[in-house]
């Protein structure tokens, strides 16, 4: 069971192989229950029951192939439109198939008026995906390219679930259009990952000082949902209470558009919430573990996926390191969380961007805090303000400010970062700090 996460890069495979570990599963979940090991049979059936839930959709390696030449026709946008350069880049599906395109031009100022999941009809000119994207769009289950010529103005909205999801987004970035723009395009990405419209400096000062997670909607924005949420569920009864988070997961997994890492955040608190309806007592490594193995499962070309992994590393660092962390920074919460998180993701940073800002020891305490408000009070008043709309602009203004300091703490921790060399150097130093309280704790 334990190989089939790592045969992922085996398109042709997976349909068989995916069922294979349905196989395995339903093996494992008998056996535990003919031993009376009832708490792993509860998880080997969930995990069993995830699986053989998600259809054949992944089987498209090897079924379908993209269409070569002529392919006009109504194609499901998959990706929310991003311009990119003088364009407007999407993911749509054509008869099954998902295709990238770039479009130029009219056309692309249609496009990208559109939200994932609306219909269109396009005339455009189809083929194989080849060159060194190639391994990049089959990750991301993308079989072709779509050279597109025309897109239709008139358009379907598609399921009424999507309708309502890009309704929502729609009104809460409306909400806030009392903000500037580049304060309601961080808003947008702090409250439901949608960073379309930061301007570049943005995302590489982000980036630059340790905080780029910050827009990736993930464990903490799933918590702060919650959190938001825990004087309503507390005054139910668990059978409701259950039902209420598992709706509320899952609605906030569409909103925020199924990105790896907030899937691996949904799943894990679905299993929690389900551990406190059976009164289990699991603790975070196996439930991360368990939710690891189910979404590979599911969908293997997470094994790499660069989202998914430093999610999944961030929240192992924080499970195995946080505890002898903090004794080690004397309580201090955020710098030991911080901490954990880096050595979990270490691994994929270094080899994927070529270093850990240091600067983020200092940006997270800053930031954490005040993007932690935002993500929580923030989504509920944009809907107030977009009800409400003689409310807007106060409400743009409140929000504005906490938005305004962490963009602000971003923009100094990125100026003031050490590059290179000087950023491993105060690395060393404080791996040297923390063995040095390590011997004095000792």
């Amino acid at each position: 069971m334990w190989g089939c996460t790592l045969v992922g890069g085996n398109l042709e495979g997976i349909h068989h192989i995916r069922w294979m570990c349905v196989v395995s599963l339903g093996v494992w979940g008998v056996r535990n229950v003919m031993r009376r090991s009832w708490r792993i049979s509860v998880w080997s059936i969930m995990l069993f029951c995830a699986v053989g839930m998600s259809s054949g959709s992944w089987a498209w390696g090897g079924v379908k192939t993209p269409v070569e030449g002529e392919c006009s026709g109504v194609v499901t946008l998959k990706t929310d439109p991003t311009w990119v350069g003088y364009g407007t880049g999407v993911v749509v599906q054509l008869h099954g198939v998902r295709y990238r395109a770039i479009v130029h031009g009219v056309a692309g100022r249609r496009l990208s008026q559109r939200l994932a999941g609306e219909r269109v009809f396009i005339t455009a000119i189809c083929s194989a995906s080849s060159g060194q994207y190639a391994r990049v769009d089959a990750i991301n289950h993308v079989l072709g390219r779509m050279n597109v010529s025309e897109v239709s103005e008139d358009f379907a909205e598609g399921s009424p679930v999507v309708r309502a999801a890009n309704r929502m987004r729609r009104a809460i970035a409306h909400g806030v259009r009392g903000m500037s723009d580049d304060l309601r395009s961080l808003f947008t990405g702090l409250v439901m990952g949608d960073d379309r419209n930061q301007s570049r400096d943005m995302l590489q000062n982000f980036r630059e000082s340790g905080l780029s997670h910050l827009c990736a909607v993930s464990g903490q924005n799933v918590a702060y949902l919650l959190a938001a949420m825990s004087p309503l569920l507390k005054r139910m009864n668990p059978l409701w209470r259950w039902c209420v988070v598992m709706f509320l997961l899952g609605w906030f997994v569409l909103l925020t558009r199924a990105e790896p890492s907030v899937l691996r955040a949904a799943f894990m608190a679905s299993l929690v919430a389900t551990n406190a309806l059976l009164k289990f007592s699991l603790n975070a490594r196996t439930v991360l573990g368990a939710t690891v193995i189910a979404l590979l499962i599911i969908d293997p070309m997470l094994a790499w996926s660069v989202g998914f992994a430093l999610s999944v590393g961030a929240t192992a660092g924080l499970a195995w390191c946080s505890a002898p962390l903090s004794k080690l920074v004397k309580g201090r919460g955020v710098l030991a969380a911080t901490l954990s998180a880096q050595v979990g993701t270490f691994p994929v940073s270094w080899w994927v961007f070529g270093g850990v800002p240091v600067i983020s020891l200092l940006a997270n305490p800053l930031a954490l805090g005040i993007a932690g408000m935002v993500m929580m009070i923030g989504l509920p008043l944009a809907l107030i303000a977009y009800a409400f709309p003689f409310s807007a602009s106060i409400i743009s203004v409140v929000l504005s400010v906490p938005v305004w300091f962490v963009n602000e703490v971003a923009v100094v921790c990125a100026l003031v970062s050490p590059r290179g060399l000087g950023n491993w150097l105060l690395w060393l130093v404080v791996l040297l700090i923390l063995l040095k309280r390590r011997q004095q704790h000792g």
